[in-house]
């Protein structure tokens, strides 16, 4: 009688045990089955929101275009004795945090028995707008710190503080910022000095 009793007593309390541990109803499931949706709502809400506005403030200014700038008729007033056409051009594009615009000119092609397939002279011109002035003199200054061991490295105070040229085989190269803007400048002469391309960089960048 005793074991009888005993066999009540276990199956009452797991009866009872049963009944705390009601399965969830319908709401409930259905609740706990939408909670990660939920909450991976606002996250998906936030990136939405989260603009970068360095970006969406240069998607509003309006870029240099290289070939605009700088136009044969500007190339004329320097090399007066030649006639510039475009080689190469690159419309305004944007490239990371800034817009891209490019021009190649070349002139004299085959006027010199050793050179009959390339230009005696190229100018080109690279122009990288930023959404600011500020920015764009910062870059110009990053970039002039990092050339201050090319090879001929000078500073060019008349295009402003952190202007510079520097000089290869053949080609100036100059930098300089207008504006929102930071341009470069190469021009290369099969027979000048580097002194006389830094020059016409110098006066083509005058005419900017």
């Amino acid at each position: 009688m005793r074991r009888v009793r005993g066999f009540q007593l276990a199956f009452l309390m797991v009866f009872a045990v049963g009944c705390d541990r009601e399965p969830a109803s319908t709401g409930d499931r259905a609740a706990a089955t939408s909670a990660p949706a939920a909450a991976a709502a606002p996250s998906v809400t936030a990136a939405s929101r989260a603009l970068d506005p360095d970006l969406e403030a240069l998607k509003s200014v309006v870029p240099m275009n290289a070939c605009a700038a700088l136009t044969p008729e500007k190339l004329k007033r320097v090399f007066p004795e030649l006639s510039f056409e475009v080689h190469q051009k690159l419309e305004p594009r944007m490239s990371g945090y800034v817009w891209d615009s490019r021009c190649t000119y070349y002139a004299g092609v085959g006027t010199h028995e050793f050179a009959k397939d390339v230009p005696t002279h190229t100018v080109e011109i690279f122009a990288a707008t930023s959404a600011t002035e500020a920015k764009a003199r910062a870059n110009l200054a990053s970039r002039r710190e990092n050339a201050t061991t090319s090879t001929g490295f000078r500073l060019e105070p008349s295009l402003g503080e952190d202007a510079y040229v520097v000089t290869s085989t053949g080609v100036a190269m100059l930098f300089f910022a207008k504006g929102a803007s930071e341009i470069q400048i190469n021009v290369s002469e099969l027979k000048t000095t580097n002194d006389e391309k830094i020059k016409k960089a110098v006066a083509l960048a005058g005419t900017l």
